[in-house]
């Protein structure tokens, strides 16, 4: 299905859609026998991975749903060793975004079964809950961040993330506009996407350190740790890999040489919520702290990585940006009553906590994948 984007949004290594265009994103809905359901989705962007909407709806359709159907919706280990028998890895996992729609869905289901907010399914509190948001920076000039930062904390917004490589000769004037304009108690989080080589982030990473940038992350393409290993000495910031940390094994090899400061939850990159609380043990076990982002996904998504963040006690910040460049509040008719002033506020319904109205999401199918 396809949603309006509202706003231009582009990284280093690729856009997430311009304005005026559509966001295309998959959705799963799986039954158990007794015609309980649950809910899943992701947004596959090829300019992030190597999926994309058409590789992720066949994958589904001819390979993860078949290996799964008849599997107990409890038998979460068992859900994803099928899948793993499906689709083979590589260096990490098979296809996560599209086993990420799939996984999501069958935690729905099993949460709304027993009748729990996800995040008690997951081991925390059934309580309401909140997680703060981080706001996505775009601006390329100082003077139009600190607009834009601004406007953002009158909304509510407490802290900001923004990238860095996009426009590289203003990125350390962007980084001190933020902060000024945050004030000193925001977290502030820049975003390299893959985009620096190591000399560049080394002049780089000494600017942000200067104008007060809480973190690094990604600077260096996924598949070159060696060049984390070549920076971890010459970088002043604290650290931090998304797209290198697909898998548990992946964020144990950054997370044991101690080339990472945090660990970035992001479950539809990780191929779900199960294989995303196997990461969350790791970075406990090295004593890491948790950051989460996301895809500029749609609402499911953005309360499922909440639900999780609130499962073992993270309350932010959360750069799960969809509602910045996406618009979804026709087919999420409860949205603002979870999300608004600058936090996602989790209730105490049954599974993820949204749903999407069907009748909308049928409107807005993609008749031709």
């Amino acid at each position: 299905m396809e949603l309006p984007i509202t706003r231009t949004f582009v990284f280093a290594s690729g856009s997430a859609g311009k304005a005026g265009a559509g966001a295309r994103l998959v959705f799963v809905r799986v039954l158990d026998e007794e015609g309980r359901y649950g809910w899943g989705e992701c947004r596959p962007m090829p300019g992030w991975s190597y999926e994309t909407l058409e590789t992720v709806v066949t994958t589904l359709r001819r390979h993860l749903i078949p290996a799964v159907v008849g599997t107990p919706a409890s038998d979460l280990a068992g859900l994803h060793a099928r899948m793993h028998a499906a689709i083979g890895r590589g260096p990490s996992t098979g296809q996560p975004i599209a086993r990420s729609a799939l996984d999501m869905a069958v935690h729905d289901l099993l949460a709304r079964a027993l009748g729990v907010p996800l995040r008690a399914l997951l081991g925390g509190s059934p309580r309401p809950a909140s997680v703060a948001l981080s706001y996505t920076v775009t601006a390329a000039s100082p003077e139009a961040a600190s607009r834009e930062v601004s406007a953002a904390r009158a909304k509510g917004f407490e802290h900001f993330n923004f990238k860095v490589g996009v426009h590289p000769e203003t990125d350390v004037q962007v980084a001190r506009a933020i902060r000024e304009a945050a004030g000193p108690e925001a977290f502030v989080w820049a975003d390299a996407n893959q985009g620096l080589a190591v000399e560049r982030a080394a002049r780089v990473a000494e600017g942000l350190a200067e104008a007060g940038v809480d973190v690094l992350e990604q600077p260096f393409a996924a598949d070159k740790p060696h060049l984390m290993r070549v920076f971890r000495g010459r970088c002043p910031l604290p650290l931090a890999v998304d797209e290198a940390s697909v898998s548990p094994s992946d964020f144990l090899l950054y997370a044991s040489e101690g080339l990472v400061d945090y660990l970035v939850v992001k479950v539809t990159r990780s191929g779900g919520l199960w294989p995303s609380i196997a990461q969350v043990h790791i970075a406990q076990a090295f004593g890491l702290p948790l950051l989460i982002s996301g895809l500029t996904d749609s609402m499911l998504t953005k309360m499922a990585a909440c639900q999780l963040g609130a499962a073992f006690g993270c309350q932010g910040p959360a750069a799960l940006n969809g509602s910045q460049f996406i618009d979804d509040s026709a087919l999420f008719p409860t949205k603002a009553q979870v999300e608004h002033d600058g936090r996602v506020w989790l209730p105490e319904l049954p599974g993820v906590g949204i749903e999407p109205d069907i009748d909308t999401l049928r409107s807005l199918e993609v008749k031709e994948v």
